[in-house]
């Protein structure tokens, strides 16, 4: 069992030796770099193999070694006994009014969450059980300063911190904030994510750049997701729930020992039917969602000082397309209004070259553009040729830990395969405007190896090695003006390599048993590969095909040197590192207070855009369109507070932060050798400064209330774009796509039963304006206006039965916002893409 060493005179006596000892583990760490590249490359199989074979290498390291002492780590070890692994899991015992204190990992090794000198919000379990939440997209009600949107495409969540997210959601471009589940980077581009809180025992989201521990692509924060661990006694849940909309849930989870303190199994199922919140053309509906999940998981402990724990998950989706609401009518005054209209024309029996009956269509599609306007009606009118929004998604992972005398040696192994096809009605009518088929398929393979020393006193520290590597294919088919356009179906498609490595150190010292100091570094280095074989293919468009295109390669002119189609077909590399620091400070002026200061960095990966709607006359041209956007940086700088007060019954945290925001990647509009192209570029720089306070308050055993407040204010410093004409324009100003104020409140009260307890909950959630497409004409159209969400549950503990009962509401004011909007007014229009109603549901859980 892990005990803490409390005698500082103690580790500091040890101090020269766990010097050395330490500067010889390092360079046998750097020395394996390249065999640890090598082994992942060779496939997931034969590196899970590798990872397995090094928990036990270290295991029988560490019997046959000489003892300098008891493990005296604050690591991950796992406990024999029920009662202490639930210590683990949920921290420290409250006092019986005090408030709950959580354990989290956010550097890497356990500890309280509120020792920890990051700004962050941890969720336990019970908290996402009382707040009903089974979503990623719902943690942002009680989470200051984070911002989740969705196309409700493919279980997907966009995340944004502090105003910082993705800038595309393609396969060659990485998002602002990681997300990791038990340990392991996801590494599927957030696709599925939505699917991911299955059997969760806590989550906690880290504010701020987190570049030396978690890595690159962290610029804003990090999303940490903990599931529930094998244990060595029988037990599980039933949770069944049903809903509006036919919304019916079961999810099973079973706990089963093997091998008594050695050897445990858990296996986790759910699956998820619920019918379509709107009704499309021909009363079909959208929104559906039927998802199947499992994860089967592993717990070994061979011996006392190695822990094992293999995990496999699958998730399968079948859903329909999204319900989306035009939200701007520019359509006369676009470009695309005779090809537009003249398939509306066509599809009417009228003539699409004449004017005056191109008008007639018109009216017809304002008529579907009107009735968008009333919110209050659950109708849509695409007509989306082949419905689809299919995930099948699956993944495995290996956590191995071996202590060895105060050491502790971690491997942390993970394959992810993702394969995804999507189709969309993009212009929300039955008319035949825009239709994208589209599909991605890629596979994720990352390795990484820990040292951690850390007894509390003296010197803690950890270092690491990180490798990954994503391979794929994206492709996307859009049909424009399908009764007009002859020119068409024009192809975006890509095969990706991107890999990366990466080394870091970061040290905790105890200048005293108050205050500590922490230094942390890491080298990252990328390299990036695409294959670029856009194209106009008439083979695969969607008929009726009008007489007049050609197929042809979307890349440089066949005059120029070009490749022929259907031999398309272009290769480009770029490379990029940076080195990512933090330093700060925290200390502890009384008991249960303390006051931290911290400067970071994070670095996200350059990268390629892909253009491909086009050929390329020049030379000149196709390798400015090809030329990799570079990193983006940016420098954190933050003091916060973190206090439990009054015997534990207050807890206040709060954090104040500025940073500075360069190389920003904006996809922008940029002219190409007098080509108009839509590409990702370093266009903008930045200042965001903010903050954030969180309160937590039991005035008594059975009340608790909870409260939290954020103040974002993030502009561009500098950026500047073109427009659908060319025109050069200055977005300086512009806000980020993140609501400047955003604040919660909840209630919780707990009435004791005789067999039990009764349990009321509420929580009220508002958002500030956002504004989801900055720069666009029309940015009214674009933009969220501030809304409020309010959700319920009263739930009913029977002990005697093991046994709860709860109903619940979400949205109950049935307020009508969109999860995301969208910029495509040179096309004629906007659209936004509509939020789940009113809903309300019952459910019951039975332990055993």
């Amino acid at each position: 069992m892990v005990r803490f060493r409390t005698f500082h005179n103690l580790a500091r006596a040890r101090q020269r030796s766990k010097a050395g000892r330490s500067a010889r583990l390092l360079g046998a760490v750097w020395r394996g770099e390249d065999i640890m590249e090598a082994a992942i490359s060779r496939g997931v199989c034969r590196t899970l193999a590798v990872g397995t074979a090094i928990g036990f290498a270290g295991f029988f390291a560490g019997v046959c070694s000489a003892q300098e002492g008891e493990s005296e780590l604050i690591g991950e070890r796992r406990s024999r006994s029920t009662s202490a692994q639930a210590n683990a899991a949920s921290g420290p015992a409250p006092t019986p009014a005090g408030i709950e204190d959580i354990v989290v990992t956010a550097r890497r090794s356990s500890e309280s969450a509120q020792r920890v000198p990051i700004a962050m919000t941890a969720l336990s379990a019970q908290t996402l059980e009382d707040l009903s939440i089974r979503d990623v997209l719902e943690i942002q009600k009680v989470t200051p300063g984070l911002f989740v949107s969705s196309a409700e495409v493919s279980g997907r969540a966009k995340l944004t911190i502090r105003g910082q997210s993705e800038t595309d959601d393609k396969i060659t471009a990485d998002g602002s904030v990681g997300v990791y589940i038990d340990g392991a980077n996801y590494g599927g581009g957030q696709y599925g994510l939505r699917s991911s809180l299955l059997d969760v025992e806590r989550i906690e989201v880290l504010k701020g750049p987190q570049g030396t521990l978690f890595g690159k692509n962290t610029t804003g924060g990090a999303l940490n997701i903990t599931t529930r661990h094998p244990t060595y006694e029988w037990g599980g849940y039933v949770d069944l729930l049903y809903g509006s909309y036919n919304n019916a849930q079961a999810l099973v989870a079973a706990n089963v020992p093997v091998a008594e303190d050695r050897l445990a199994l858990r296996f986790v199922g759910q699956v998820i039917t619920r019918e379509g919140y709107y009704r499309e053309a021909f009363n079909r509906a959208s929104n559906v969602d039927n998802t199947l999940t499992g994860r089967i998981q592993l717990r070994a402990d061979p011996s006392d000082n190695v822990s094992i724990l293999l995990s496999g998950e699958y998730v399968q989706a079948r859903n329909t397309e999204a319900h989306i609401v035009l939200t701007n009518d520019s359509l006369l005054a676009s470009s695309s209004a005779t090809l537009f209209l003249g398939t509306a024309a066509t599809e009417l029996g009228l003539n699409p070259a004449s004017a005056a009956d191109r008008m007639k269509a018109y009216s017809v599609w304002r008529g579907y553009y009107d009735a968008y306007q009333d919110r209050s009606s659950r109708r849509g009118y695409s007509d989306t040729l082949q419905p689809r929004d299919d995930v099948d998604m699956h993944s495995l992972s290996a956590n191995i830990s071996v202590d060895i005398g105060a050491l502790t040696a971690k491997s942390i192994t993970s394959y992810r395969h993702l394969s995804r096809h999507f189709n969309l009605d993009g212009d929300g009518t039955p008319f035949d405007f825009i239709y994208q088929r589209s599909a991605t398929k890629s596979d994720y393979v990352g390795q990484e190896f820990q040292l951690i020393e850390s007894d509390g006193a003296g010197l803690d520290w950890q270092a690491g090695l990180f490798f990954d590597r994503k391979t794929g294919t994206e492709y996307t088919a859009s049909d424009i003006a399908i009764f007009t356009n002859p020119a068409r179906s024009v192809i975006s498609e890509v095969d990706v390599k991107n890999s990366s490595w990466a080394a870091y150190a970061q040290a905790v010292y105890h200048l005293g048993p108050q205050l500590r100091v922490t230094g942390g570094l890491r080298y990252t280095r990328d390299r990036r590969e695409m294959d670029a074989k856009n194209r106009r293919d008439l083979a695969v468009a969607v008929p009726p095909l009008p007489a007049g295109g050609a197929s042809r390669c979307n890349l440089l002119a066949p005059a120029a040197g070009g490749p022929t189609f259907p031999a398309c077909s272009y290769e480009v590399t770029a490379k990029f590192n940076r080195y990512t620091w933090l330093a700060s400070v925290d200390w502890r002026p009384v008991d249960r207070v303390m006051l931290y200061g911290t400067v970071s960095t994070g670095y996200r990966s350059g990268g390629f855009s892909i253009p491909g709607s086009d050929q390329y006359a020049t030379i000149a041209a196709r390798d400015a369109a090809f030329t990799p956007y570079k990193p983006e940086t940016v420098t954190n700088y933050e003091v916060g507070f973190k206090s439990d007060l009054l015997d534990r019954r207050l807890r206040l945290n709060g954090s104040l932060f500025y940073q500075d925001y360069r190389d920003i990647q904006q996809r922008i509009r940029d002219s190409v050798n007098g080509l108009l192209v839509t590409l990702i570029r370093n266009a903008a720089r930045a200042r965001i400064y903010g903050g954030e306070l969180e309160i937590t308050a039991r005035p008594t055993t059975q009340l608790t209330l909870g409260g939290s407040l954020s103040y974002l204010n993030a502009r561009f410093k500098e950026y500047r774009a073109l427009d659908a004409a060319g025109n050069l324009l200055d977005l300086t100003g512009q806000p980020f796509a993140a609501p400047e104020w955003t604040f919660s409140g909840s209630v919780d009260y707990e009435v004791p039963l005789r067999d039990g307890s009764l349990g009321l909950h509420l929580n009220y959630a508002w958002t500030d304006d956002v504004v989801h497409a900055p720069g666009t004409p029309d940015v009214a159209s674009v933009t969220q206006r501030a809304y409020g969400l309010l959700d319920g549950r009263v739930s009913w503990s029977i002990d005697s039965q093991d046994l709860e009962i709860s109903v619940f509401g979400k949205n109950l004011t049935d307020k009508r916002y969109f999860s995301s909007l969208v910029n495509v007014q040179s096309s004629g229009f906007n659209f936004g893409f509509a939020a789940a109603p009113r809903t309300f549901g019952i459910q019951a859980r039975k332990t055993f």
